[in-house]
């Protein structure tokens, strides 16, 4: 049967490409005067988590873009940190 170190190996090798297209996009997207944060969804945050900021509830927040998006911890409390609060 198949092993979870190939399949290891491949998530990892996954993520890799993911994270150079992520840059690669942001690099166009600056080159072009476009917000990089605008055209990552994983920058943004929705109308969930918009309202849990307003309501001084920024942990809750975080975990929430979090299992919405996948980001890091960091990457997630940067959108965060981001939203308005007003």
């Amino acid at each position: 049967m198949f092993g979870i170190g190939p399949l290891t190996t491949r998530i990892a090798q996954l993520e890799s490409q993911v994270r150079a297209q992520g840059e690669a996009i942001k690099t166009m997207a600056q080159q072009l005067g476009i917000d990089p944060v605008a055209v990552d969804p994983m920058g943004q945050v929705d109308a969930e988590e918009l309202n849990l900021v307003r309501a001084g509830k920024t942990i809750h927040a975080v975990k929430h873009h979090r299992e919405r998006t996948g980001s890091s911890l960091l990457q997630a409390k940067e959108a965060v940190d981001r939203a308005p609060r007003s």
